[in-house]
């Protein structure tokens, strides 16, 4: 069993030639090679062939993409978007044929933890600090893109290499996410992006793609290594369930930057009562750090916020009236509110009538039936099927109430003349317990 390192001062070959391309003194009629440029090339390519074949006996073929296993009793990560749909998977680690547990997952983040069974001294590899990591710096990829490690003979993973084109993207639920133009395709997702020492810079899980085509266009995504450290605790005794991200509610940013400049994140209004309230922010406040920091603005925030767990406490640095201050600021824990009903769905269906209730669920529990009709939910007038869809999953992402919170609901109950107008008070469990409508949308916390 082996944690692999290596030398992180590789060049690439690609460089060195360069280099001997552009070298003075080149004569026309001599095309002879440079003889210690050869060498030194072939010392480097050696070493990265070395590398590589060190690396891939850390790799897992899981469903239809990959996998790294990060610790010698068979730890192993992968995307959620893999693996996060069932409870076990048969998986091949190094041309061996075992089985892995889903220990937990985090579908915001991406990643689902797997334990795999009766592991003993499994080549393995570390995490890098990926803080530290740095635009230009050279990365490895491994992956089974479009299902090539299967229909390759040999069984083996792709390797492919590239370099850190920018850090801390904001795409999508991937607030901190590490960019590659390394070549990840179809295939790669749940595997490693690797430093040239060997370590765990992040795992690789979304590609940037234009007009339809699902294929490397030279921007690839990796969530931090740091992010998933973060959220590993949780994830090994989450029970083969979800776990959930922190946020912050009650708190209004000036989006606008309306003074023009990238000082902070400016705060134009708290919500009395809310989370950043009692944590003591203000209107008129400036954050400019969370921990170790730096905040330019509302996206950088939200992006350092998205990369810790419920629950996390954060030391939030902040400027109030040309003074800095700092404060303890306790994340909640982000996670979507059920009402404990279905309603029904179909082209045909205007209004928004209950179908089902969850047995014991929040709406049973305040009296609901199956029937009323939803006409206000928290506040927000509920007229039709899309604008519920709307509103309850998630598109409105601000006003999306969480576990554990009261809404009032408004229905009107039975038909005619006789039709009764109801307001119930609803305590709200998670919306994860709840089983997912087909509608062809995807509700926050969920993949698939």
């Amino acid at each position: 069993m082996r944690a692999f390192t290596h030398n992180r001062n590789l060049p690439c070959l690609a460089a060195l030639f360069f280099v001997a391309a552009a070298a003075p003194g080149a004569a026309a009629a001599s095309l002879t090679p440079n003889t210690a440029l050869v060498q030194e090339a072939k010392r480097i390519e050696q070493a990265q062939v070395e590398l590589a074949a060190r690396l891939v006996r850390t790799y897992v073929y899981i469903g239809g993409g990959s996998g790294v296993v990060i610790s010698p009793d068979g730890l192993m990560l992968t995307n959620d978007h893999v693996a996060g749909g069932r409870k076990d998977w048969p998986v091949i680690v190094n041309g061996r044929f075992l089985h892995a547990d889903v220990l937990g997952t985090d579908p915001v983040g991406d990643i689902t933890l797997l334990q795999i069974r009766d592991a003993k001294e499994m080549d393995h590899v570390e995490f890098a600090d990926s803080d530290r990591l740095f635009v230009g710096q050279q990365v490895v990829a491994i992956g089974n893109p479009f299902a090539t490690g299967y229909t390759g003979g040999l069984g083996e993973p792709t390797v492919t290499m590239g370099i850190i084109s920018a850090l801390h993207r904001f795409q999508g639920s991937y607030s901190d996410a590490i960019q590659t133009d390394a070549a990840i395709n179809p295939g790669n997702s749940g595997g490693p992006l690797l430093t040239l020492e060997g370590k765990l810079a992040g795992i690789n899980g979304r590609i940037a793609t234009r007009f339809g085509a699902r294929a490397n266009t030279g921007i690839g995504m990796a969530i931090p290594a740091r992010q998933i450290q973060q959220f590993l605790p949780s994830l090994k005794m989450a029970g083969g369930k979800q776990v959930f991200h922190g946020t912050v509610r009650g708190l209004e940013a000036d989006m606008s930057e309306s003074d023009g400049i990238k000082n902070g994140m400016e705060i134009r209004s708290v919500k009395v009562g809310s989370g950043a309230s009692l944590a003591g922010l203000q209107a008129g406040d400036r954050i400019i750090g969370v921990e170790d920091y730096e905040i330019p603005n509302a996206q950088r925030f939200m992006g350092v916020i998205g990369t810790y767990p419920g629950g996390t406490e954060l030391n939030v640095r902040y400027i109030r009236a040309d003074t800095t201050g700092s404060l303890k600021l306790k994340l909640e824990v982000n996670n979507p509110g059920g009402a404990g009903f279905l309603v029904k769905m179909g082209k045909d269906v205007k209004d928004v009538t209950i179908e089902k209730l969850m047995p014991k669920g929040a709406a049973e529990t305040a009296g609901l039936k199956a029937g009323d009709r939803i006409v206000e939910f928290n506040g927000q007038a509920i007229s039709n099927l899309g604008q519920w869809v709307m509103y309850y999953y998630g598109f409105f992402p601000r006003s999306t109430p969480l576990a554990g919170d009261k809404v009032k609901v408004k229905v009107k109950r039975g038909d005619g003349d006789k039709a009764q107008d109801l307001e119930v008070e609803l305590t709200l469990t998670s919306r994860i317990d709840e089983p997912v409508p087909q509608i062809g949308l995807r509700p926050p916390g969920r993949r698939r």
